[in-house]
């Protein structure tokens, strides 16, 4: 069995029976504009090669990239998309009006080849994630792309397993805009804060690689940078280099280069592997090119206050339906051209407009562009993917993390 490593969460998992490509991401500027990838890999198409089935783990925009599939879908059209069963809904549909046919599976058989996709139940309101187990060519490899650790999950996966896997690839990054989009109060808070953040992501691979005790892991998914106006974030995105996780853990540890590192799992041969960390300054230069292109909102025409009252107060009636668990604390949100807009979680539809926030109790601050906000109000733009690609600032009081309030975020539209 041969893996080779595109980028992110991008493997081709070849057997005998089939090549498998796994979420390919190669469309730049996601996330309405901000997510860029380094190094750049020339034609992806050609790199992947002639596939068999794509399996895609969910429905984040670096993971099921619509404009590459089509494109790698025309130059392979016999080609099968695969999913799994569970947890994916959301992916299902956004597919179909995408044009493809999705085939849903739990388990999948190639000749001696086996498929297994399993699902990820880590939060108690949404999941949408899925973990892929191939067995083939008396190798196992698990790929469990950027999915948040769940037990239960862990189970499933070595119980189809039934023995330690021979390579595991495993998340060490991740998309959150939390320290880079936060407001602290001090750059010492902020640089405090990164640097937690970068030991969570290696305590998270650690308890992966400790879980599944793989004779072999790579260190990948969830990479990317911020570019155009945000590329000043990236130091402080709490993101290790894939060559730090392998000094802390060892020789088990695989780093391969983006677009040109494979590893043989028969002979145990690795080609194409990743010694030094990339050089930030290298990549900061290669960024900077962007820094002129606008981010699709800021094309937008203006909308006045009184409109986002409006449709902010209709769209957290809309809401408070879709979910159960709400939070405790108010959402404030603070445009450069408006006031506050305070909205009282506990109470359906209800905005009010504040000139400061010195009374306003337990709350979570956001701060952004006008028109973004319109747009994410009306489904022109979706609050998970400005989250993720940082294009709106918050703060909490007290600074405590509630999960609840990006649930609520997830529904906020009209």
């Amino acid at each position: 069995m041969l893996v080779h490593y595109l980028y992110s969460a991008c493997i081709v998992i070849e057997t005998k029976d089939a090549k498998i490509c796994c979420d390919p991401w190669f469309t730049q500027q996601i996330y309405h504009g901000s997510w860029f990838q380094y190094p750049i890999i020339e034609d992806p198409v050609k790199r992947i090669g002639p596939v068999d089935y794509v399996y895609v783990s969910h429905i984040h925009r670096d993971h099921y990239d619509h404009t590459f599939l089509q494109e790698l879908m025309k130059a392979n059209p016999h080609c099968q998309v695969v999913i799994g069963t569970e947890n994916q809904t959301f992916l299902r549909e956004k597919m179909k009006r995408d044009g493809f046919q999705p085939l849903s599976v739990d388990r999948l058989a190639i000749g001696d080849t086996e498929l297994a996709i399993v699902p990820n139940y880590e939060d108690s309101e949404i999941n949408i994630d899925s973990a892929l187990v191939v067995k083939g060519d008396g190798q196992i490899v698990v790929n469990l792309n950027d999915c948040p650790y769940d037990p239960g999950q862990i189970k499933q996966i070595l119980d189809i397993c039934g023995r330690p896997p021979d390579f595991a690839c495993l998340p060490y990054a991740g998309a959150g805009p939390y320290p880079q989009a936060y407001r602290f109060s001090s750059d010492a808070e902020r640089a405090h804060a990164t640097e937690q953040k970068r030991e969570r992501f290696l305590e998270l691979f650690g308890t992966y690689f400790n879980a599944l005790n793989p004779r072999l892991a790579m260190p990948f998914a969830g990479i990317y940078y911020l570019g155009g106006k945000l590329r000043a974030m990236n130091p402080h995105r709490g993101v290790p280099d894939a060559v730090e996780v392998r000094k802390r853990f060892g020789e088990r540890v695989i780093v391969l280069a983006e677009g040109k590192g494979s590893i043989d799992l028969t002979t145990g041969e690795v080609t194409g592997a990743r010694t030094e960390p990339y050089d930030p300054a290298e990549v900061d230069a290669a960024l900077s090119k962007f820094d002129n292109e606008p981010f699709p909102y800021e094309l937008d025409e203006p909308v006045s206050e009184e409109q986002l009252v409006g449709l902010l107060s209709k769209a957290h009636s809309n809401a408070t339906s879709k979910i159960s668990d709400h939070p405790e604390k108010s959402l404030c949100i603070k445009c450069p051209d408006t006031r506050f807009m305070r909205v009282h979680c506990d109470r359906p539809g209800q905005v009010d407009l504040v000139d400061t926030l010195a009374s306003a109790g337990d709350r979570e601050e956001i701060y952004l562009d006008s028109r973004l906000l319109s747009g994410l109000l009306t489904r022109r733009y979706h609050w998970h993917s400005a989250e993720a690609g940082s294009h709106f600032e918050f703060r909490r009081e007290p600074d405590t993390y509630d999960r609840r309030i990006y649930n609520l975020l997830n529904f906020l539209h009209v």
